[in-house]
């Protein structure tokens, strides 16, 4: 039976995909036959899946130098090793200094000079694949405000009167901060949760409940979803 197949040797190497082509590459500095958009993306899908790879995390940013990825590219070798290489870090950040905005330089420099802990904030940089996502440091979705001066003695008075003149909005942001406060009153999530089945804003009870699971708090199960009662 004759069958048409294509062959594959050494000298047709670049047809094959950038799997078969861009593994094991002991190079740091690949050549300009891998430096192109799949080369970019195997480099890019590698680091995902293994990111203490250092040599495809050094192979990616040298192969990213002049492209909008690169502060991404860093990023994600800054990500991988947390406190560990740092004279790697430092190198790989001088090596790439001039081509990353002012506002990234500031960034990774400062990274340099401090921990893990406190230098990732969260942020997502443009080519990253090991970041969380967000385009600016993280800020807690519910946090305990200074109480403003009022006649109320707490919030959760405040909030029944909210209640009665039907301003349910504010009701429900008044008892969620009294919940907050380890010493509010105590009657505060019964009524709470009476206003989240009443409005039925299941979003803004689970990111409380999220939130006050995060402060150690011990919640009822009236907090918990809905059980799915199987058919």
């Amino acid at each position: 039976m004759d069958v048409n197949r294509k062959k594959t040797d050494a000298t047709n190497m670049y047809e094959l995909s950038a799997k078969f082509s861009m593994d094991n590459l002991k190079t740091l500095q690949l050549s300009e036959k891998h430096s192109t958009p799949i080369g970019r993306r195997y480099l890019s899908q590698h680091v995902k899946r293994y990111p203490l790879d250092l040599r495809a995390q050094v192979q990616r940013i040298l192969m990213n130098q002049d492209q909008d990825q690169l502060a991404g590219s860093l990023q994600d070798c800054f990500i991988a090793l947390k406190d560990k290489g740092l004279n790697l870090r430092r190198e790989l950040f001088e090596m790439s200094k001039a081509k990353l905005s002012e506002e990234n330089q500031s960034y990774f420099s400062n990274w340099l000079e401090s921990d893990y802990a406190s230098a990732y904030d969260d942020r997502y940089l443009k080519g990253s694949v090991l970041a969380t996502g967000l385009t600016g440091k993280s800020e807690p979705l519910l946090v305990q405000q200074q109480r403003e001066s009022t006649s109320y003695e707490s919030y959760y008075q405040e909030a029944i009167d909210c209640l009665d003149y039907g301003q349910l909005d504010k009701a429900q942001e008044l008892l969620e901060q009294e919940l907050l406060n380890p010493d509010g009153d105590p009657r505060t999530e019964e009524e709470l949760l009476r206003v989240y089945d009443y409005t039925n804003d299941m979003e803004s009870k689970y990111r409380l409940k999220a939130v006050l699971e995060g402060l150690g708090r011990e919640l009822s199960e009236e907090w918990n979803p809905p059980q799915q009662s199987a058919n």
